[in-house]
């Protein structure tokens, strides 16, 4: 760099620390000390006074000490004209106010970072002495996000330079677990009944530490897990559902979500589904009736009608909010069977019975093995089905050798 009646030895552009001394080399030939003029302007655009020694054979020495970090404008001119390049800069850090931060803990395949706050100047950065690749990206505001990948189960020192000095603090440790270790059985916690005991295995592979810390956070609350097990064996983990609802299962391993965690399992009530009216009807009129799973929570609802020991068609027809309309159209002049399970447990008062009557007297039906032979003295019955009115309207008459004999109606 050079104007036409002097020139800069050197860079025009330096890193310098701060509270150190800045020098710029000169060389002005045929010229005095008198002849040339220095103005120094900080980053805060307040000027700072400089040194300017004459070192013999037309060569000139500047010096300054600057405190403040940033770049400061060193102006020079000489018999008044000033250099043709521009002033020199000298970009002043201070490797004491680098701050680094958010170096945690990390997972083996999975990217880690943490951030740095710099000054100007030069970054070096050597994870496990340069055995592992980082990357930077500089966010602006003279901060930068480092990230690496750890590929191995142990600590992984950062060591962090900058324009040469090392950075208080180094190495700094983050640690590195492998969570594919641990395996988790979960999927039979897709569903789970409430006030009854949910449980899970958890199974860490190899040897060494194993610190796992398992979670469970229902509609309402977090749950008391009970953990029982070791390394070699494996871990149970049991917890019970109070609430009908999402359950959240997280479980760490040395300080990090185990991979299918968090795991929603659904917490139901097969308790809280109501049924009703029980319908009664006549043979080929359609009967319907109401089931509402509304706070009962997820799952499934089966529901079957059988007449006689066989199953009959069944309309369910959604009316939102999990409540249905059950209708069916009975063939027999028989009670029909309602079955209703919520996740194959049976809800309160399952079986129901619906009272099927036929449209005349001719579809009464009796049955039983008394109606064939009989023992002497012992009591013998039968039974009839479809049979409109009360007991008070039925009249039957047995008639045999020493009739008449006593009825009894139940």
């Amino acid at each position: 760099m050079a104007g036409p009646k002097m020139s800069v030895l050197g860079e025009a552009v330096r890193l310098v620390a701060a509270g150190s001394t800045a020098a710029f080399e000169l060389s002005a030939l045929g010229f005095k000390r008198s002849d040339i003029d220095v103005h120094i302007m900080s980053p805060s655009k307040r000027p700072l006074s400089a040194r300017l020694m004459e070192e013999g054979g037309g060569m000139f020495r500047i010096e300054f000490t600057p405190s403040e970090v940033g770049s400061h404008l060193v102006e020079v001119s000489l018999a008044g004209e000033k250099l043709a390049a521009g002033p020199l800069v000298a970009k002043v850090y201070n490797s004491s106010l680098i701050r680094v931060t958010e170096v945690g803990s990390g997972v083996v395949g999975q990217p880690c970072q943490f951030r740095a706050r710099l000054g100007e100047g030069q970054l070096e950065i050597s994870i496990n002495e340069g055995e592992v690749p980082n990357h930077v990206q500089v966010v602006g505001g003279g901060r930068c996000l480092v990230s690496f990948t750890p590929e191995q189960t142990k600590p992984h020192l950062i060591d962090i330079k900058f324009n040469g000095e090392t950075v208080a603090g180094c190495p700094f440790v983050c640690a590195v677990s492998d969570t594919s270790r641990v395996s988790l059985t979960l999927r039979n916690l897709e569903l789970v009944p409430v006030d009854e005991v949910a449980r899970f295995h958890m199974a860490v592979d190899g040897s060494g530490s194993a610190e796992l810390a398992v979670s469970v956070r229902g509609p309402t609350a977090e749950l008391p897990v009970k953990v029982t097990g070791n390394v070699h064996a494996g871990f149970t983990a049991e917890f019970t559902p109070r609430d009908v609802g999402a359950h959240s299962i997280t479980v760490e391993y040395n300080g990090h979500p185990v991979s299918g965690t968090p795991f929603v399992a659904k917490a139901y009530d097969a308790k809280r589904v109501l049924v009703g009216p029980l319908p009664q009807g006549a043979v080929g009129k359609t009967l319907q009736f109401m089931v509402d799973a509304s706070e009962a929570g997820e799952g499934n609802l089966e529901i079957t009608i059988s007449a006689r020991g066989h199953n009959i068609p069944t309309q369910v027809h959604p009316q939102g909010n999990a409540r249905f309309a059950v209708s069916f159209v009975p063939i027999e002049p028989t009670d029909h069977v309602i079955s209703i399970n919520f996740n194959k447990e049976p809800v309160p008062g399952s079986p129901f019975l619906a009272r099927v009557a036929g449209d005349s007297p001719h579809h009464i039906t009796v049955s039983g093995p008394s109606l064939s032979s009989a023992a002497v003295g012992k009591t013998s019955y039968f039974t009839m089905n479809n049979v409109g009115g009360s007991v008070e309207d039925i009249e039957v008459n047995v008639e045999g050798r020493n009739s008449p004999y006593r009825m009894r109606r139940y």
